[in-house]
């Protein structure tokens, strides 16, 4: 089982193979908050389905639940119960699937503002076309199409969107960024004027305003998405109570905790 949350890692020459797994996670993990999802979701107007590899574990569609593939009998306080976790997780379904989605967009933005002038033009070519498919691949794992939402938060459903093929085109990726990043110091250190130690300092001072640049332009879409993941995580740490109490209530979902963490 693998920990969804949103966050974000922006590390230079690793970073792509970080955002991988950044842009995937779920929920926002720091001191106070520690959720994750341990099966796939799927959500229509219809119904909520949890289950993982294709197997369907139990159904929602209104007041009725279908655990195993048979209907389970249930009183009025079970269906209410019922109808307030569906009604809170297609509620949570959208805000998972737009900040993973504004998350992604902000590092794109920050991934290609902040090496493609160290990358040169071919390389940094080849870094959008990767950023390009990271998307993709991450469609596969959160995505809504049409009124359809879905989660997948299985080491199933991961490892086919992320697989050995895609590994290596980021490791191949990565040593090509590293070799251009190398070159490019180097001109920078060498074409400059002064002797050595002041290209150095030069080079330093141009990364740095580089950098603060970065931040001045990020800082502000980075504090909006963590605030909204920060709710994010509270909420489902409140859907988290409202799930204990449905399968404490029907013994039938005992055995599919969908929520995990600290409540």
């Amino acid at each position: 089982m693998k920990t969804l949350m949103l966050g974000m890692t922006l590390g230079c020459a690793l970073l792509i193979p970080a955002m991988s797994a950044a842009a995937m996670e779920i929920g926002h993990h720091h001191d106070s908050c520690n959720v994750s999802l341990n099966y796939d979701v799927t959500l229509t107007p219809q119904q909520m389905v949890v289950g993982e590899k294709g197997k369907e574990y139990y159904r929602i569609e209104m007041d009725h639940l279908y655990v195993d593939g048979k209907e389970v009998p249930l009183n009025a306080e079970q269906k209410q119960l019922l109808n307030q976790y569906h009604q809170r997780m297609a509620q949570q379904m959208p805000e998972v699937v737009g900040v993973v989605s504004d998350a992604l967009s902000m590092a794109n933005e920050a991934v290609t503002t902040a090496l493609t002038p160290l990358l040169g033009d071919e390389t940094g070519a080849k870094l959008n076309d990767m950023m390009g498919k990271l998307h993709e691949r991450i469609s596969k794992v959160v995505y809504h199409n049409g009124d359809t939402y879905f989660i997948g938060a299985t080491d199933d459903t991961i490892d086919k969107a992320f697989d050995e093929e895609f590994s290596k085109q980021v490791e191949d990726l990565v040593m090509q960024s590293m070799g251009s990043i190398m070159v490019n110091i180097g001109k920078s250190m060498m074409d400059g004027e002064g002797d050595f130690s002041e290209r150095m300092d030069a080079f330093g001072e141009k990364m740095d305003k580089l950098g603060e640049a970065i931040d001045q332009k990020m800082d502000a879409r980075s504090d909006a998405i963590d605030k909204r993941a920060d709710a994010l995580c509270e909420n489902f740490q409140q859907l988290q109570v409202i799930e204990g109490q449905l399968r404490k209530s029907v013994p039938a979902l005992s055995a599919y905790p969908l929520i995990s963490g600290r409540p």
